[in-house]
């Protein structure tokens, strides 16, 4: 019995022999044997943590969940609580306790027998610990946005050239096949040259409210969970979901969904290694003091070196390519061309196709860290940084209040000093490494 069938068979618990192992395997259907899995860790294990990985990893037939780190002690013990009740019911075990929990990362990165992470943290935390990740050997999935700013996401795809790592951002529908459709459909010419392309997204304002510094809850390490970000005072309406509204964590909406939906028009305009050349827009915020002040009710024009125009607004959801020969909406739960007939000009037999492995994009993850391959994974570093770069230009010009002139390839304004300060986010502390 080698090291991981030990760490697998030690875990069951209550079963706490071999034989009962491998009938605890059967019995949890397709599931791999103990020595074939993918031993994960799930870092930040709240929100989309906790209500969708959390269950994805623990019900997956892919891999073992072995560490939950999270910097609330309630959190994090309700989510191992969570997934340990998912694996007795899969063993069929009065309990299971093969899952550690962890108030620092760190601790859980020098572990050896841990092959890969899930980073479903505030956005703040998202390269820095990607790149520790990267550093201590692990394979990566990371939530988008992938940065909170254009020059950490640089850094991160630039650690990869020296680090190689199965490093998958969390852009899932790039693994969702409306998606991959509408993208295939644009890059094969089916709707002729493309010319101009809308994303609207919805956008929130937060609360208006003015903060004030609170104590702490005892469960919660707030130090961990500013880490690099700039010091501020405690308010529980600016942690945990809401930290989406406060920009010294989170670009709002603009990085939530625009992370998505300005990322498919990337992949359909075919950008995925480059970006605009100018940006200009407009948007509104609450007051300075207030609880929140990230930008809402978006209006925000970008055009690439080709021509092709977008505009980012706020709006119903959805992205539109307007093409020579029709145009063509995409959401979550639609995909319509006009003329209705162009639809009928899909095949499988395309030139460009998009799909590199089968399943969602956890199981294009599991099935890069197997192959090695990553030219497999549906959105790698570059594609997310590139992406996020999109959404960090739009907050960028709108805070300027100015057109604003990119140069893609080296990712820095043309002669404007005053932008160029806002590509980087200095680390607070010891968290610039």
């Amino acid at each position: 019995m080698n090291r991981r069938e030990f760490a697998k068979v030690t875990a069951l618990g209550a079963t706490g022999v071999l034989s009962k192992a491998f009938a605890a395997n059967a019995k949890a259907g397709d599931k791999k044997p103990a020595n074939e899995r993918i031993n994960v860790a799930l870092i930040g294990a709240r929100n989309m943590g906790g209500k969708t990985h959390l269950p994805s990893l623990a019900g997956s037939s892919q891999c073992q969940l072995v560490a939950v780190c999270d910097v609330d002690e309630k959190v994090r013990k309700e989510a191992i609580s969570k997934a340990e009740k998912i694996y007795a019911d899969q063993y069929e075990s009065s309990g299971y306790k093969g899952i550690k929990g962890y108030r620092d990362f760190r601790s859980l990165l020098q572990r050896d027998d841990i092959d890969a992470v899930l980073i479903a943290t505030p956005d703040h935390w998202h390269v820095p610990i990607a790149k520790e990740a990267v550093r201590s050997g692990k394979d990566v999935y990371v939530e988008k946005p992938l940065s909170l700013a254009i020059k950490e996401g640089r850094e991160l795809a630039d650690l990869l050239k020296t680090h190689p790592s199965m490093v998958q951002v969390g852009s899932q529908q790039r693994s969702q096949e409306r998606f991959i459709i509408a993208c295939e459909m644009v890059r094969n010419g089916l709707l002729g040259d493309i010319r101009h392309v809308e994303v609207s997204i919805g956008t929130r304002s937060g609360s208006a409210e003015k903060w004030e510094p609170e104590t702490p809850p005892g469960e919660l390490d707030y130090e961990m969970w500013i880490g690099p970000a700039p010091w501020i005072e405690y308010n529980s309406e600016r942690v945990h979901y809401n930290f989406r509204f406060v920009p010294d964590f989170s670009g709002g909406e603009i990085t939530n969904w625009g992370a998505h939906h300005l990322d498919i028009a990337q992949m359909g305009l075919g950008m995925d290694d480059t970006g605009p050349v100018s940006v200009q827009g407009m948007g509104q915020r609450n007051p300075v003091g207030s609880l929140h002040t990230t930008y809402f009710d978006i209006d925000v024009d970008f055009e690439y070196a080709n021509g092709v125009t977008m505009k980012l607004k706020t709006g119903p959801r959805g992205v539109t390519f307007f093409g020579t020969k029709g145009q063509l909406f995409v959401d979550r739960g639609k995909l319509e061309t006009s003329p209705a007939s162009l639809i009928k000009e899909y095949s499988k037999d395309l030139k460009i196709l998009l799909r590199k492995t089968k399943g969602g994009h956890l199981e294009n993850w599991f099935s890069c860290i197997r192959s090695r391959k990553a030219e497999d994974l549906h959105a790698p570093v570059e594609v997310g940084h590139r992406s996020a770069t999109v959404c960090h230009l739009a907050n960028i010009a709108i805070e300027l209040g100015r057109p604003l002139f990119w140069d893609a390839e080296r990712e820095s304004f043309i002669d404007d000093a005053h932008a160029n300060a806002l590509v980087n986010r200095p680390a607070r502390g010891n968290w610039s490494a």
